[in-house]
């Protein structure tokens, strides 16, 4: 076990990641692939981001946007829930630690709907 994942299971804490995957057979009305959502419970330790570390998209302020630091394998357009707030996976950087995967930071963005 990695040291980060010394530090995750004592300070993480529990999120729902709804994992995004696209269907095989497109529908027939749109020809989109439907879209379909596992749900898996992981363990990541969220930050809110400061001025000055991201671009607010119109209509966004930075208390919508949050780091998440976890192992777990998150891709871009999935989905956390954490504190009960719905977020998008809008950016995933992998962080190597002597050429060794060590942990993923994603920029989520609150789900306004």
């Amino acid at each position: 076990m990695g040291r980060f994942s010394q530090i995750l299971s004592k300070e993480g804490e529990d999120v729902t990641w709804k994992k995004r995957s696209l269907g095989a057979t497109p529908d027939p009305e749109t020809g989109d692939l439907p879209v379909t959502w596992t749900t898996e419970t992981i363990k990541a330790i969220v930050q809110p981001v400061r001025a000055g570390q991201i671009v607010l998209e119109a209509g966004f302020s930075f208390e919508d946007y949050r780091y998440a630091f976890v192992t777990a394998d998150l891709q871009i357009q999935d989905r956390i829930t954490y504190q009960n707030e719905d977020y998008e996976v809008l950016t995933v950087q992998p962080w190597y630690f002597r050429g060794s995967l060590e942990y993923r930071v994603a920029l989520i963005r609150r789900l306004i709907v």
